[in-house]
């Protein structure tokens, strides 16, 4: 009877498999090339203290910085890298 209940020898262990990523294909802004891996650079304007501050709700609807419209619209820059980022314009 103790044989029915005895683990087998000749199962491995179950391994963690993580989540496939879609591949990300964007344009670098400096050099033209395609990246398959950007490195992303936004630029976010600021509110004006304390005037256009929203209130922190916790179950509030959340909104991606991409889907932000109007004045609160960002700046999305792609590059290769971040050594083509250091070659643009964008740095100072």
């Amino acid at each position: 009877m103790g044989n029915l209940y005895r683990k087998p020898d000749n199962i491995m262990p179950r391994v963690q498999k993580r989540p496939e990523r879609k591949i990300i294909r964007r344009k670098c802004h400096h050099c033209g090339n395609m990246a398959t891996n950007p490195f992303v650079y936004h630029i976010v304007p600021s509110y004006k203290y304390p005037y256009n501050i929203p209130i922190y709700q916790k179950g509030g609807v959340k909104t991606k910085r991409v889907d932000l419209k109007g004045d609160r619209k960002i700046k999305a820059y792609h590059f290769c890298d971040n050594k083509c980022y250091a070659e643009s314009s964008m740095t100072n």
